[in-house]
């Protein structure tokens, strides 16, 4: 089963996906339920104009209404966060801590330093 993407973004900066996973605690640890947030009804509260899209017409009418307003507006689309986009073949620059006491955050600086080197632009 594939990591939701700001685990696995985490993971490879040396974290452990610390910080990615929002759970209720259990006794003194974070691995209760998974904590479950309603974005439309939360960015609505701060006064946005939100608008959930579940299908393509739902995100045209969102777009329209949103470019349309005076205020901030928000569109939630739900998503699956087990859900990965396929290889794109490119690399994103994602810099790692360059001093850290965590032994993984080091191996993966090792691994964006040598990245780094293959780095091309095409501008």
């Amino acid at each position: 089963m594939a990591l939701p993407a700001s685990v696995a973004l985490s993971r490879a900066c040396g974290s452990g996906g610390f910080g990615t996973d929002y759970r209720y605690r259990k006794g003194d640890q974070l691995s209760g339920d998974v904590i479950s947030v309603d974005y439309c009804s939360n960015a609505a509260s701060l006064g946005a104009l939100a608008v959930r899209a579940r299908t393509i017409e739902d995100l045209t009418n969102a777009l329209e209404k949103a470019r349309a307003a005076d205020r901030t507006s928000v569109i939630v689309i739900e998503t699956d966060p087990k859900e990965r986009v396929p290889d794109y073949d490119s690399w994103w620059d994602v810099p790692i801590a360059e001093v850290s006491e965590m032994e993984s955050v080091g191996k993966a600086r090792d691994a964006y330093d040598k990245a780094r080197q293959k780095e091309r632009y095409f501008l």
